[in-house]
Formats: structure tokens, sequence, C-alpha cells
């Protein structure tokens, strides 16, 4: 039996979990999550073994792919199911994550015994299953429905802890923005499709679209899966989504959900709209930079664990979209060869983020259980209590911070490589400015992830502790610790070793009807770019050698100190001649004002002062400081918008008037209008 299609039957069976009786929650959830669990693992091993045949890898005795030529191609009623390349890699992405993700599930769902446990683990199961038919739809039918599918699950799962007003606000915002999004890429299939001999896959990549429309056609098609994908603008949903969803859930929808709009965007400018427009190209990197520096910007000023990450989300799919964008430059230019290099970086950039975001919100979900808030600023000395969770969650901020040694770096660097090969390879002043700017871009960005980073891991886990909420801290059970910990693994494994996981994202882009030209792997990653046969005059990053470099000068640094009587005194730091207090160290907010200031022109924060009421004679009022940074985009586009709607909306009382002799009137004028237009 086909591993896809076991798959798909195991989901099902983990969904059908949430109608158990209710004196059966635990056992419905433990089953549904280890369901999901061997599912992902099926789905994985899969697509696993597909990209990896394509790299001639070959099959391991035993193992077949089924009946099917591809990685599945099967049809029913009206419905199609194929499975390609470009979709291998991104359900290698699912499945990876919802194999770990699922493990950790099994204690963290815990939690929420007793408030509709069963329901969750079903809807996790569905959410999952959407995902993997969105990935495996062969046709526009297939792929809208189980996108809404995907949409209306991930809102219910967001919106499980619908008792807090908040979460059932940022449910709704959710729901509201992604049916936008749907909308817009109805339009760009409907353009598309009424060009084509039918809305199957292979037939739309053979549209006759042209002119305005299928300028219109690739602006609906971004806009739809930007905004599913957090870019700026239309990323307001997700830092109150994200937040609101229990952790496991959030980990899942930054990992994998989002990345399931960049292989959306991908399948309509692979195979449906091209890449011939110079303009399109153009819009997509300038997004992606300014989504990637203005997200982390904010994320260095949330104070709000699960915040902190969405924002970060937000920076990482930008840097996603700008080296899509770059490479549908050097395609535009005529360098496809090139371009094979930022289309590669695109997924395993995208696998990268599923692996290490999947790690913080599970190590944000573990210290919530454990303190019972978001708030970082209650914070601080969490690694004497979980150092276990300390180090997986140092691990995973190391990788964001794309230092050396994990798989964040990994994707970073080739997109880097990516921007130099434009700027190198194109010969025009223009795009060498503009390669320029992105450079400075992409600095700030790195350079604010690692700020934000430390910042976010010093005030959580280091320094002494913010308040009382700490002393009740305790270890994980051992589900949420083999999550974190396996994903702890992969970043390191794959940051040392990254070739496997760059041949199987590479071959994803030669199969089905791509037609980008292959190049050798070791050449992006060990030697650098560009000129292929004097691969030196790009700067080289080979992590293993760089790993062995390091350990042979801490050898030999061991070696030399040994034995110079050297020894460590540790007293009170020096305080003026006080003790310090818990008070004095620093707070995540103070952290960042330099940074604030820097960048107050962009952020606007909001200041405000509360005297409160003396309590001694003798003593001053009391005085309470608040800091609030706003989304400018919420204040200055959504906020106005929203209530230009609800005038416009006003209106509609000037035709409910109460008389039925009136309504029986408009329906009328509504018919004759419908006679009208079908003679037309």
């Amino acid at each position: 039996m086909d591993f896809l299609f076991l798959a798909l039957v195991l989901y099902v069976m983990g969904a059908m979990t949430m109608l158990w009786p209710k004196r059966l929650e635990m056992a419905a959830h433990a089953i549904g999550m280890v369901l999901a669990a061997a599912a992902s693992a099926l789905t994985f091993l899969a697509s696993a073994t597909y990209l990896g045949t394509m790299c001639g890898w070959g099959v391991p005795a035993g193992l077949t792919l089924g009946r099917f030529g591809s990685l599945m191609n099967i049809g029913w009623s009206g419905y199609t199911l194929v499975a390609d390349g470009w979709s291998a890699a991104f359900l290698v992405i699912t499945g990876l994550a919802g194999t770990i993700i699922s493990l950790y599930g099994v204690d963290y769902g815990k939690a929420y015994r007793g408030t509709g446990i069963r329901a969750l683990s079903g809807l996790w199961n569905l959410f999952l299953a959407s995902m993997v038919l969105v990935l495996m739809a062969g046709d526009a039918f297939t792929f809208i429905l189980a996108w809404e599918v995907m949409a209306l699950v991930s809102f219910l799962l967001v919106n499980h802890e619908s008792k807090k007003k908040e979460t059932v606000h940022a449910a709704y915002q959710y729901m509201v923005m992604t049916h936008l999004g749907t909308a817009a890429i109805l339009i760009a299939f409907y353009l598309i499709g009424s060009h084509s001999p039918s809305l199957l896959f292979s037939d739309l990549a053979h549209n006759t679209l042209e002119g305005p429309l299928r300028h219109v056609a690739f602006a609906a098609a971004f806009i739809g899966f930007a905004l599913k994908s957090g870019l700026m603008p239309l990323h307001v949903w997700l830092p109150n989504a994200h937040p609101a969803a229990p952790s496991h859930v959030s980990a899942l929808m930054s990992g994998v959900m989002l990345k399931v709009a960049v292989y959306g965007f991908g399948r309509f400018v692979f195979y449906f709209l091209g890449m011939e427009i110079f303009a399109y190209g153009l819009i997509v990197m300038l997004v992606g930079l300014f989504s990637a520096f203005l997200g982390v910007l904010y994320a260095s000023m949330e104070k709000d664990m699960k915040r902190i990450l969405a924002y970060s989300s937000v920076e990482n799919m930008g840097i996603i979209f700008a080296t899509f964008g770059c490479g549908m430059l050097l395609v535009q230019t005529g360098h496809g060869t090139m371009a094979m290099v930022a289309f590669t970086a695109v997924l395993v950039h995208s696998l990268s983020h599923s692996i290490m975001k999947g790690l913080l919100f599970m190590s944000a979900g573990a210290v919530m259980h454990a303190v019972g808030s978001k708030n970082v600023e209650l914070m601080g000395a969490l690694a004497k209590k979980m150092p276990v969770t300390a180090l997986f969650t140092l691990i995973g901020a190391m990788s964001l911070s794309s230092l050396p040694f994990t798989t964040g770096l990994v994707g970073e660097w080739m997109a880097l490589q990516s921007f130099v090969t434009l700027g190198w390879q194109t010969g025009t002043q223009e795009l060498r400015l503009l390669v320029i700017g992105a450079f400075v871009l992409l600095g700030l960005t790195g350079a604010l992830a690692l700020g934000c980073f430390v910042r976010l891991y010093g005030v959580v886990f280091l320094g002494r502790r913010r308040s009382a909420l700490v002393l009740k801290a305790h270890e994980m059970p051992f589900f949420m610790l083999l999550g974190m910990g396996l994903e702890a693994l992969l970043i390191l494994v794959l940051g040392i070793f990254p070739m496997p996981m760059v041949q199987l994202m590479q071959a994803s882009l030669t199969g089905g009807m791509m037609a980008l030209p292959m190049v050798s792997t070791d050449a992006v990653v060990w030697n650098g770019i560009g000129d292929f046969a004097n691969a030196a005059s790009y700067s080289a990053y080979s992590p293993f050698m760089l790993l062995m470099l390091a350990l042979i000068v801490t050898a030999v640094l061991a070696f030399v100190l040994e034995g110079k009587g050297l020894y460590v005194q540790k007293d009170v730091t020096w305080n003026c001649g006080t003790v310090p207090t818990r008070r004095q160290q620093y707070t995540a907010t103070g952290f960042s004002k330099p940074l604030r200031r820097a960048f107050d022109f962009i952020l606007k924060p909001r200041k405000e002062r509360t005297f409160l009421k003396k309590e001694h004679a003798y003593f001053g009022r009391s005085v309470h400081y608040n800091l609030f940074i706003p989304d400018q985009f919420t204040e200055k586009l959504y906020v106005p918008v929203q209530h230009l709607m609800v005038r416009l909306s006003s209106l509609l009382h000037l035709l409910q008037q109460g008389s039925v002799r009136l309504y029986i009137g408009y329906t009328m004028i509504a018919m004759v209008a419908v006679l009208i237009w079908g003679v037309m």
C-alpha cells in the first residue's frame, strides 16, 4: 500500500478520536497524537525516499513507493491528487514537523483535560491531513477545498481556549484575514482557469493568459499567499493568532502552515505564470526584505514570549520570499543555472525555519506550562529550574540567530550567496545598487535577530528571578523533552552536515514540469557560487571544517592553560557599596531601549504615566509607567479601513424600513435585473 495513502487513512483515524466518549478522553488524546505522529512519519518517509531516488541515493531494500510513477498520481470523481518533486519538498517539512510536534503534544495536551482535549487531538489530525492534501492537490478545486479545510480547522484550533476574550478576537481576526487571502487565490485560479482547457494543474500550466489579466492574476496570487505567510503589511493576524493558540498548534502553524503558502506561491510562479516579467521578482524581493527587517524589529520590542516568536516568523518568511524574488530576477535576466541556488535556499531555509521555530514554540509552551505566564518580564533564572529545556532553547535561539554549527546559518548563507550572484552576474548598475540595499537590510535583520534572541534567552533563563512565579517552575515530562530534544539534535546535525538536506531540497527542483538546470550542491555550500570553475572567487563556508578548527583551538588552549594555577573567584557584583537586588537587573524593555530610541520614527512608542494614591504622608506619590508599541500597519491602515466599513455599513439602515411591501419590491427589482442579465 502506498505510504501517503496509508498516512491519510491514519490521519482520518486520528480525527475520529474526537468522537470517543468523554470517559475515554485521555486515551483518545494519546491515541490521536500517536496516530498523527505515525502518519506524519510515513509522509516524511515516502517523500524523503522519493527525493532520495532523484538524488541517486537509491531506495533501501524492501522500501517501495507503490504503484505510482511519481510520488502520487490518482484521481477520483473529479478530485485529483498529484505529488511531484515540488510537493515532496514540503511534504518532507510537513512530515518531519508533524512527527516531532505530535510526540511533544502527547504530554503537552494533557493540560487541556476536561476542556476539549478530544477535539484538540482530533482537529490536530485534520489540520495535518488538510495540509498534506493541499500539497498533493492536482487541480484547482481540490486545492481550494483542502485550503479551506486547513483554514477552518486552524481557526478552531486557535479558538480552542474560547473562554478568553483575546483568544476569540484573535481567532476571528485570523478567520477574516485568511478568507480574504482565499478570495484572492480564487481570483487567480479563475483568471488562469478561464484561459486553460481545464482546472487540472497539468492544463493550467499551458494557459494562454496574457496582458493585464496576467498581472492581475499574479497580484492576486501573491496577495493571497503573502497573507497566509504573514508578510507585511498583511501580517496583522499572525502576532495575535500564534499566542492565542495552544503552543504545539503555534509550532505547527509557524513551522508548516506558513510554508504551505510558499508551496502555493511557487506552484503559481513555476507552473502557471512564469518569471519572464522583471517587476514580479522585484516586488516579491522588496516585500520580503522589508518584512524581514520590520518583523525582527517588532520582535525585539515585544514582552510576550509567543509574540516575539510570531514576529520572528514574519522575519524568516520575509527572508524566504526575498530569496524567492532574487531567484525570479536571476531567471528573468537569463541566469537560470544561478537561480537554482536561490530556489534551493528557499527550500533549505523553509526546512530550517520549520525545525528551529518548532523548537522555540515548544520551548515557549514548556515555559508557560512551568510558570503560567507568557510575559518574559516575570521570568528569569529558569535555567536552574529547567536545565534541559534551557539547553534546547539555547540551541534553537542560536539557530534563529544564524550562528555557526546550526541549520539556521545554512539557509541564510545560501540566500546571501544568491544575492551576491544577482549583483555579480547581471552586470547592471541598478541591480547592483539594489543588491547593496538588500545586503544592508539583511545585515540589519541578522544583527537585530541576534540581539532579539540574546534578549529573549537572557531574560527568561539567566539572571535572577523577577517574580514569585519562577519558584513553582519545574522540568517538563518525557514526551515534551523528547520533542524539543529531537528538534535540537536536527539543528546541530544538519548545521554541521548540511549536504544531505541541501541535496534533497535541490532534487525537488528538477522533477515534474520544472525546467531549472541542475548545478553542483558542493559548489553552493562548500565553496560558494558564481564561477563554478573558480569557486574560490566567493567566500566559502564549510561547517564541518569550521567545527574541526574550533575543536582544535579549544584543545590547544586547554593544553596550554592546564597547570597554570588558574583559579576562579566569585563575589557580589559591585553596586556602589550596596547589595544589588533583583529589580536592578536588566529587563527586556531596558535591554531593547537603545534600539527603540534608534528606530523611534518607525515604532512610535506610546508612554503612559499613572500617578497612584499616596501610600505615606511624608513621601511622594507612586508612579506607574507603561510603554506600548503599536503595530503601525494596524494603526495606520487596518483601523481606518475598519472604521470606514462600519460607517458604510450603517448606510444599509436606509434600506431597512420595516415595510413588507418595500421588501417585496426589492425582490421584484432583483428578479427583473436577473432576467435582463440573462437575455443580454
